[in-house]
């Protein structure tokens, strides 16, 4: 089965040609800057009125860019797709001063289109290397908010949707979407399918990227084992047992010492954390469905994994195929072969 797989995180795009009849290490990977950056880098080279199209995509450093260009004075108008980007309530981007809707008819605009996928770029890049670009299926993982309704945080809203799926199959190979299953509230990730779409039609898979490393750091050999992905804007982490989540916990990187972080992972093992507390500390939630008290294999991951260096737990870090960086596709890989494998 050849999987093509992509996960998109807030500083890097990490790619992943799976080929199961290779050796792991030989098959082609790629880490590259996230979409995000290199469009907030195209962003700054103008100078004028901006228009910007196309894509829902992770905001970041363009918002931080857009942000910047409006303090010089200029006009920055976005398309409602991809004003999305920055924020899932609209009314929030026009706060910051970003005009919504289509290109002015009159003014010099220049003009940039916002993309996240883009299969022909990529392929282009790739047969230079001789790689053939045939799939059997295409994966990708983006982190996803969703839209909350009025009135509701999208901390909570996020949280709350896990759960959700967290009580209804514990799995972690489940958690994820096929074509039409996206939620309409899921905007990135229903962009993410429409981009592959403009030029492909095989089967496709997305899910968040909490969860593509959460299934890339599993080894089904082990026994119960704390996944922890310390990411650039978000920490999550994930009580395994018996090859299912049993407990899930996400607070915002910045707001975590290595001194907090230790007190929460041992306290939610526990089921001893609760929700509120997190939320409170400018975090998302908690949930311990089968608290764990013995010893257990402790699994890192993610940019900011040096934190637990300043803790007192024990810990290995995560490397598939001895990559730390492929975490996130060789969860994609695990989720595709169990939704695309039989078919």
């Amino acid at each position: 089965m050849k999987i093509l797989a992509i996960d998109i995180g807030a500083g890097t795009q990490d790619i992943l040609l799976f080929d199961s009849e290779k050796n792991i290490e030989n098959c082609t990977s790629l880490v590259l800057p996230t979409p995000s950056k290199i469009l907030a880098g195209r962003l700054r080279k103008n100078e004028g009125d901006l228009y910007l199209y196309g894509d829902t995509i992770g905001g970041g450093s363009l918002t931080r860019a857009i942000s910047n260009h409006l303090k010089k004075g200029y006009r920055v108008v976005m398309e409602e797709s991809s004003a999305y980007s920055i924020r899932n309530d609209l009314d929030e981007v026009r706060a910051m001063g970003i005009e919504v809707g289509e290109k002015p008819a009159s003014g010099n605009f220049h003009e940039l289109e916002i993309r996240e996928i883009d299969l022909g770029l990529l392929e282009h890049f790739l047969t230079q290397f001789g790689e053939d670009f045939k799939f059997d299926a295409i994966a990708i993982a983006v982190q996803d908010h969703g839209v909350a309704p009025r009135g509701i945080s999208d901390r909570i809203f996020r949280f709350n949707r896990m759960e959700a799926m967290l009580t209804k199959d514990n799995r972690p190979e489940s958690f994820h979407f096929v074509e039409d299953s996206v939620p309409d509230y899921f905007l990135r990730m229903k962009s993410a399918l429409k981009a592959v779409r403009r030029t492909c039609q095989l089967p496709v898979l997305v899910m968040d990227t909490a969860f593509s490393a959460i299934l890339g750091c599993m080894d089904e050999e082990e026994g119960p084992c704390l996944v922890v992905n310390a990411g650039n804007g978000h920490t999550i982490a994930a009580l395994l047992i018996n090859g299912k989540i049993e407990g899930l916990y996400e607070h915002h990187t910045h707001k975590l010492t290595p001194e907090k972080l230790e007190n929460h992972l041992r306290r939610f093992s526990r089921g001893e954390l609760t929700g509120q507390e997190v939320y409170e500390d400018d975090g998302h939630g908690v949930i311990t469905l089968a608290p764990f008290f013995g010893d257990m294999v402790i699994r890192v991951t993610g940019p900011n994994r040096n934190l637990f260096k300043g803790t007192s737990l024990q810990f290995t870090y995560a490397a598939p195929a001895g990559n730390t960086m492929m975490t996130g596709p060789m969860g994609l890989v695990k989720a595709a072969q169990y939704q695309f494998g039989n078919s």
